[in-house]
């Protein structure tokens, strides 16, 4: 005994209120795992599959057959489209750099911002020499074609356009007048 309170000092004694806690999360837990059980009771004409944890809302939640997804999208100066990854577009994983620039981009409609600044974030980015603008798209896909032919084509619309600042870098635009390419350093023709 802890003469200090008369509490047991013996390792392993937990307190009622430790012990309520404790059975309370074990209750949640196992009431979790156990939730999707619940659709055996139906009969089985009407279950979705035999699967346990295909019951969850995340796995059971009805989808259609197109998909709608915004992405980023890197220009070359010689018109070449080339998909940015999550990672050069923000902070994350996959799916939730998605569901953030869904939500921006399309939901609060802020896709010229986003544009605005993924131009400013990847502009001397050493990965991304070659891209002369990003563009915000709003894409529809058949998600069953998608899955079999592993080519992604569908609706597309482009939501925003940002230029990239290069600062120096001497790019071609692909709808530039036609001559030698010019930096912003450089001094203008002079005339004759």
């Amino acid at each position: 005994m802890d003469e200090r309170d008369g509490r047991p000092t013996t390792p392993g004694c937990w307190a009622a209120r430790e012990r309520g806690s404790l059975a309370l999360k074990g209750v949640l837990i196992l009431g979790a795992v156990l939730y999707p059980l619940k659709e055996y009771r139906r009969p089985r004409a009407s279950r979705i599959d035999g699967f346990p944890l295909s019951y969850y809302p995340m796995f059971s939640k009805n989808r259609g057959p197109r998909a709608r997804v915004a992405y980023a999208v890197g220009i070359t100066a010689d018109g070449t489209r080339q998909h940015l990854p999550h990672r050069a577009v923000g902070e994350g994983g996959e799916n939730q750099v998605r569901h953030q620039l869904y939500r921006v981009a399309v939901k609060q409609g802020q896709a010229q911002e986003f544009a605005d600044s993924l131009a400013a974030r990847i502009a001397d980015n050493p990965r991304y020499p070659d891209l002369v603008r990003v563009e915000i798209v709003h894409g529809r896909f058949d998600l069953d074609e998608c899955m079999l032919t592993r080519r992604f084509q569908g609706e597309e619309t482009v939501l925003a356009v940002a230029e990239l600042p290069r600062g120096s870098l001497a790019v071609l635009l692909p709808d530039a007048a036609p001559g030698p390419a010019r930096t912003a350093a450089d001094p203008a023709p002079m005339a004759g």
